[in-house]
């Protein structure tokens, strides 16, 4: 039994982590090694959400046969101590976390970040992206190797070194590594997440944010417009003087090649004989090609990606915009069905994300709690492992300690699907991820897999420096951290309390404010920059509201700057409409005619909608793109 359901737990999870790779990926164009390792680093990452909680009701359960059951047969030994469900012998998990640990410990630190550098590379063979590859990561390898070296010497100068310590040495150095990236993530998860629940409950604060975002993305769109102008004229340029008898042609055609259709065609026409002589084509070498091979594919990639993101943001804007007019209005449905969509889309989700926050909040707060009281051995304070100790069937325990850990790594991995850094890594959904940020995402989570699990442990008192009569198989693996003291006695003990500065931090916004004060891109409330933002995000989606109504499909150039507006009718999303599709179920027919003729009355006003005070200013266009979404 306890195996069939070990094997449902790993095949639900793998389920869920393809649907998420989908969700920013595309299986088809991802390189099949990225595709890989993306799904391993990530399935190792969320499967210690109910492995971790099975292997700690396995241990108490051990414990009770240990103390209850030695002249008792097995039989009567199970139903004694209650085993539970999901029980596998503690060997059995002992190899399935040596398999976790190691092949998390070879993604992170030498396959994923080769690999990132491999699909970086501008290099046009296989050989050459490999040899830039090592090259890149070998003044990291170095690094890490020193640093690693300073903490042989120290451990050596201090106590025995032996094999076991070994071992321990290099899970401890990689650990902590991993606990420091955690803090971060995990403070500002811990207070973000029930926030951003609450504000997806509110649609008025909701739209105006949306319109803030419509407002950023439309810079971003004409920032890398200008950007793919630059770069095709300089391949035009290259194109002249690299003419068909140059060895560097094949080069140059490759190039040429990654480039727009419409491009193409162009620099097709060239003749190059004509420019075969009297061109100085020396400084023209592998190496700037190179150069210029990768940030064709980078600009390329990031346009594309920015119009897609353009067409989801406008039509999810203009859906808040109805949403919020017909929640002002009387509504009156011709069908039941009709008026209980009205309802629930209007009334029932909101309060219900609204009290998913509160339950949320509640728990940010008994886990901020117990990382900062979790050291204290007696009495125990902390919250969790007086819930597990308090509940006596083992169903009850995993139930238990599924809940925290669930939502600690919800709180962790959001932020590292949320953060953004430039264009360099950006989790964008509608599968406009590239292969880098996907890599560094899984390069993040991999490092986050064992930090969790002990600190999660830590928090139930369940590890080597609370629990020393039967251990984890978990921390069996591990091993005592004592070989190092300074980290045994001091940073694995008292670095939670930063979780909670952070997390105050968060709730302050001192982040977001301090972005904003260096002139990135960030939505502040009561900032004036903010809301000239908001104001024109507002203007652009009227815009493209009647650019629908007039079947223009908000094609065109009819931006007041005279600057080329993105489509919101590309390929991928022609068919998504403002109203829901006719095409859809008979019975919503109904709703979606009631919709219609709300919003096509005489008294519909979108400026109306969340009035917000023209800025005395006009916002000044900042071509710095941001460096958190949301941090």
């Amino acid at each position: 039994m306890g195996f069939g359901l070990f094997a449902v737990e790993l095949l639900a999870v793998f389920i869920l982590v393809c649907l998420l790779l989908h969700r920013h990926g595309n299986f088809r164009t991802l390189h099949p090694a990225v595709t890989a390792s993306v799904l391993i680093a990530w399935w190792f990452s969320f499967v210690i959400v109910f492995v971790v909680p099975m292997d700690i009701s396995d241990t108490l359960y051990d414990k009770c046969a240990r103390d209850h059951c030695v002249n008792i047969t097995a039989a009567n030994c199970t139903v004694i101590c209650n085993q539970p469900l999901s029980y596998l012998p503690q060997e059995y998990l002992e190899v399935f976390w040596n398999i976790v640990f190691w092949s998390s410990q070879l993604l992170t630190w030498l396959i994923l970040p080769l690999l990132s550098s491999y699909v970086a590379a501008g290099e046009f063979t296989i050989s050459g992206k490999v040899k830039t590859a090592l090259i890149e990561n070998a003044v990291i390898y170095g690094t890490l190797g020193i640093l690693f070296g300073v903490l042989l010497i120290y451990v050596v100068a201090s106590k025995h070194l032996d094999k076991e310590a070994i071992k321990v040495l290099c899970i401890t150095a990689s650990n902590t590594w991993g606990l420091l990236v955690l803090i971060f993530l995990m403070g500002y998860g811990l207070v973000q997440v029930p926030r951003a629940c609450w504000e997806r409950g509110s649609y008025s604060e909701l739209l105006t944010q949306k319109r803030f975002d419509v407002s950023k993305i439309k810079i971003e769109v004409e920032e890398a417009q200008e950007k793919l102008s630059q770069i095709i004229e300089e391949v035009r340029h290259i194109n002249r003087l690299v003419p068909r008898s140059n060895e560097l042609r094949k080069f140059v055609d490759i190039i040429i090649e990654k480039c727009p259709s419409l491009e193409n065609e162009d620099l097709a026409n060239v003749n190059y004989d004509d420019y075969a002589n009297g061109r100085d084509d020396v400084t023209i070498s592998r190496s700037s090609l190179v150069s210029v091979h990768a940030k064709v594919i980078s600009v390329h990639t990031n346009m594309h990606r920015c119009q897609v993101l353009w067409d989801i943001t406008v039509s999810d804007g203009l859906d808040l915009e109805d949403w919020v007019l017909m929640r002002n209005k009387e509504y009156r449905a011709d069908s039941k069905l009709g008026l209980i969509q009205y309802y629930v889309r209007i009334f029932i989700i909101p309060i219900l994300l609204k009290a998913i926050s509160v339950l949320f909040a509640l728990i940010s707060i008994v886990i901020i709690w117990s990382e900062m009281v979790f050291s204290v051995k007696h009495p125990t304070l902390t919250i969790c492992a007086l819930l597990v100790d308090f509940v006596k069937s083992p169903a009850m325990v995993v139930v238990v300690c599924i809940t925290f850990i669930s939502y600690m790594c919800l709180c962790a991995y959001y932020t590292i699907f949320k953060l953004r850094l430039f264009n360099l890594y950006y989790m964008a959904p509608a599968q406009q991820t590239d292969d880098y940020s996907l890599l560094f995402s899984a390069t993040v989570l991999s490092r986050l897999t064992t930090p969790l699990s002990l600190n999660f442990l830590a928090l139930v008192h369940q590890d080597t420096r609370y629990n020393t009569d039967i251990q984890t198989a978990f921390t069996t693996i591990m091993g005592s951290f004592e070989v190092i003291p300074f980290i045994a006695q001091g940073f694995n003990v008292y670095y939670p309390i930063l979780i909670a500065l952070i997390g105050i931090a968060t709730l302050l916004k001192v982040g977001t404010r301090c972005m904003a004060f260096l002139g990135f891109q960030t939505f502040v409330q009561d900032d004036e920059i903010s809301m000239d933002y908001v104001e024109e995000g507002k203007q652009l989606l009227n815009r493209e509201r009647r650019s629908k109504e007039r079947g223009g499909g908000g094609g065109g150039k009819q931006d007041h700057n005279n600057s080329s507006k993105p489509s919101t009718s590309s390929k991928r999303y022609e068919s998504k409409k403002l109203l829901p599709s006719k095409s859809a179920a008979d019975h919503t027919n109904s709703f979606d005619n009631d919709r219609a003729r709300l919003l096509d009355s005489e008294d519909y006003d979108a400026n109306s909608l969340l009035d917000t005070a023209p800025s005395s200013s006009y916002r000044k266009q900042s071509k710095k793109s941001s460096l958190f979404d949301d941090v």
